[in-house]
């Protein structure tokens, strides 16, 4: 498991992409297959969702991480099947 330094790290180092299918609503993405460790990406997931805080966005709810100035979250999969962490100016 990690601890929150190293996660603080994991996610401010990551490799993002703008997602420029929703420009309304600018946001960037990190996929699991760019990371080093699949063991990381998905502890980072775990840590996002035992960390953050349910909000919702239109009708869904997800649970959001905040740290230094963005919000994190996942799309809901289990964590072994997340692919990607978004992230967003908070």
């Amino acid at each position: 498991m990690l601890n929150d330094e190293q996660v603080v790290k994991l996610l401010e180092s990551a490799t993002y992409k703008f997602a420029k299918t929703m420009p309304q609503w600018p946001h960037w993405y990190t996929l699991r297959q760019t990371w080093e460790s699949s063991q990381d990406f998905e502890s980072v997931v775990v840590f996002i969702r035992e960390n953050g805080k349910t909000e919702k966005y239109m009708s869904k709810e997800y649970v959001y991480f905040y740290l230094n100035g963005y919000k994190y979250w996942t799309m809901g999969a289990s964590p072994n099947q997340t692919i990607l962490i978004n992230k967003a100016i908070a």
